[in-house]
This record gives C-alpha cells, structure tokens and sequence, in this order.
C-alpha cells in the first residue's frame, strides 16, 4: 500500500523533473533567438550599459553642494561662520538637462543597435544548427540506406547469387558512413554550445524544433528595403541624437561660461569697545569669464556635430550598398536552391538496387548511386544554409526583421 510519504516524494520527484524537462524541451529559430536578445547574458550587459549612460547624464544636474566656513583671528577676537551656494541662473542646467536627454536617447539607439547585431548572430548561429541536425539526420538516414544495402547483399550471399567481395566494400562503405555520422554530430555539439553561450544560463537546448520556412516568404524590393531602412536603422537614430547632443552641450558650455553668482551669509562675532558684538554677513561673488568665455568649448562640439553629420550620410551611403548587395546574393542563393531537384538522388538509389538485383550493375556501382544520394541531400541543406545567411545578411542591413 502507498504510504504518504511515498506519495509526497513522488510528487517532489515530479515537481523538480518538470522544470528540468521544461528547460531542456525542443524551441523553435525564432523561439530562441527571442529568448537570446530577451533575457540572455550579452543582452542584459548591453542593457546595462545603456542604463548607466542615463545616470550618468542625471548626474551632471545635481545643484552644487553648499559650503559652510569657519574663521577666527586671535589679534582682536573676530569669528566667522558663513555659507556659500552657487546659482546657476543663466540656463546652463536647463541646457544640460536637454543634452543628457539626448545623450541618453543615443545611448539607447546604440544599445538597440547592438542587440540588433546580437540578433542576427544569433539567427546565423540558430541557422548553422539547423543546418548540422540535418546533416546529421541525413548521414544517419544515409547509415540506414547501406545497413539495409549489406541485408541485401547477405541474403544474396546465402542464396548464393552475391560475393563475399561485395559484402566486405558495402561493410566498409557503412564504416566510412559512420564516420561521417560521427563528424556531423561533432559539428552539432559545437553548433550547440555556441548557442549554449548566448542562452540564459537555465535554459538547455536539446534541439532546433521545425518552424515556418522563411525561404519561402519573398522579399520586398531593394528600393523599398532601402527607404525603410532609414527609419529603421539603430545607427541613423543614434547619431540623430547625438547631434542635437552636440548642439545642447555647446549650448550650456556658452552658458556655463556666463557670471555664476556665489551667494554667501552667516554670522560674525567681534570684540569692539563696548564689548563682543554679534552681526549679520552678506555678500556676493561674481566670476568674470575675461580668459575663457566657453567659446573654445562651444567649437569643439560645433565640430563634433559635423563630424556627426558627416558619419550618417557615409552610414547612409553604406546602407544603400549593404541592401543593394545582400538583395542581390540572396537572389543567386535563392535560384540555386530552386535549380536543386528534390527526389531525384533517391529515385536513383531506387533504380540502383532493382539493377544490382536484376545484375545489371555490380556493388560498386549501387555504393556510388547512394553516396550520390547522400551528396546531392548534403548539398541542398549546405544551399538552404547559404540562402538562410543571406536574408540574416539582408536584414542585419534593412535594421528590421522580414522573415518569419
């Protein structure tokens, strides 16, 4: 009879195996380049960074601290106890809130920039798995084509119309076919831990489960993927940003130069000749900008927001090339793949085993029909791969995602 201790440690049993299973469970390519630029730990740095550059800029609009003095003289007692304070009152801090804005808003573009990029590193790393679990699959597949070839060749070998010779090639044939399975699932393994480095740390990947097929969606055109990226672009969106940084800053550094009054009041004790008087002390100091009057500072940001200027339209120059050329490789990568026949290495196998049979062909001749099949399998995924690549390659241009 079960006991209730063994009931409750059944259920602990299947309460810590499920988070386990859940982990480890098959995600879809989009699936896990989500979870990739989500919650994996490049992503949470470049978020990071970006943070820090927002407190950096709230930093810079704290109000000067006060200062309070003391002072004594002994020839004649006289005390001092006085606070100063500095107001900016000419709208430098107003200017420098409106630079850290923007310097916090380039911040962010540039941290979307770098997870777009961590994003499409990520899809061509999900992209060459995909690739390795078919090559796998097919070596496998291609293992239990000669296994069922030797079968063959045994049965003729019994029945006395096959040679011991043809059953010794087909055996070394598996051999070298196993190999072959043994390197793919190297290839795998790497592919995966590649993955594994760029996933949260709680989570295991098993497998690329079977998604949609983005190489069957089109396109749009060049043109239209050109003026789309230029709303699109991280790149474009962060030097915006900075040069209207570079106008704030230039701003409050012409402002900052501009008389900053230090207001300062206390008390003073004194001895006079009726004896230790107390009084009031007020005054007032003004910084006069004869030396540096903030205009060098000024001209190094006007020059900074050219070199801005001048960095975006080469950018944009650069996108129009990047679109044009990726669109064009994907085009060669896609009408490769279509030119590739499906079907017809198999129908050969097929043809290759019912002539051995008939002793039209000899075993070398049935080898190579199924290591012919098992190229031309190998060749269609090493094509899917390329095309993959390319619509990564075309994307990483456009800034937006086109695929599914």
């Amino acid at each position: 009879m079960t006991t209730r201790f063994q009931v409750c440690t059944w259920m602990a049993s299947v309460g810590l195996l499920l988070p386990a299973l859940a982990a480890g469970q098959d995600r879809t390519e989009r699936e896990v380049v989500e979870l990739i630029v989500r919650d994996g730990p490049q992503a949470q740095a470049i978020r990071a960074e970006s943070e820090v550059t927002r407190r950096e800029q709230l930093a810079r609009l704290a109000y000067p601290n006060p200062s309070i003095t003391y002072s004594r003289e002994s020839a004649g007692f006289t005390e001092f106890l006085q606070a100063e304070q500095s107001l900016p009152i000419f709208g430098a801090r107003d200017a420098l809130s409106r630079a850290g804005v923007a310097a916090t808003a380039a911040a962010e573009a540039d941290r979307d920039v770098r997870l777009w990029r961590l994003r499409s590193e990520a899809a061509a790393a999900v992209a060459r798995l995909v690739a390795d679990q078919a090559r796998l699959e097919s070596a496998q597949a291609q293992v239990g084509e000669v296994e069922r070839l030797i079968e063959i060749l045994r049965t003729r070998e019994r029945e006395g119309e096959g040679s011991r010779f043809d059953r010794l090639r087909a055996e070394q044939e598996l051999r070298d076919t196993r190999q072959l399975v043994t390197s793919a699932a190297v290839s795998v393994a790497e592919a995966r831990a590649i993955l594994a480095g760029m996933l949260p740390r709680d989570v295991a990947l098993t497998r690329i489960a079977s998604g949609p097929d983005p190489l069957q969606a089109a396109s749009a055109a060049p043109e239209a993927l050109i003026a789309k990226a230029g709303s699109t672009r991280a790149e474009l969106r962060a030097l915006q940003q900075l040069a209207e940084r570079a106008t704030f800053e230039g701003d409050a550094a012409r402002r900052a130069r501009l008389p900053s009054p230090n207001v300062f009041g206390g008390m003073k004790r004194a001895d006079d000749a009726s004896g230790r008087d107390t009084g009031a002390v007020f005054g007032l100091s003004v910084a006069v900008p004869l030396f540096d009057a903030g205009g060098r500072e000024a001209a190094r940001w006007t020059a900074e927001r050219a070199r801005i200027e001048a960095e975006r339209a080469s950018i944009e120059y650069r996108i129009r090339s990047e679109i044009a050329g990726a669109s064009e490789v994907l085009a060669l990568r896609l009408a490769a793949l279509a030119q590739e026949p499906q079907g017809a290495a198999v129908e050969l196998v097929q043809i290759a085993v019912v002539a051995y049979r008939e002793g039209e062909v000899g075993i070398l001749e049935l080898l190579d029909a199924a290591r012919t099949a098992f190229r031309a399998s190998v060749r269609r995924i090493d094509l899917r791969l390329e095309a993959r690549l390319a619509q990564i390659a075309l994307e990483r241009a456009v800034g937006d995602t086109l695929w599914p």
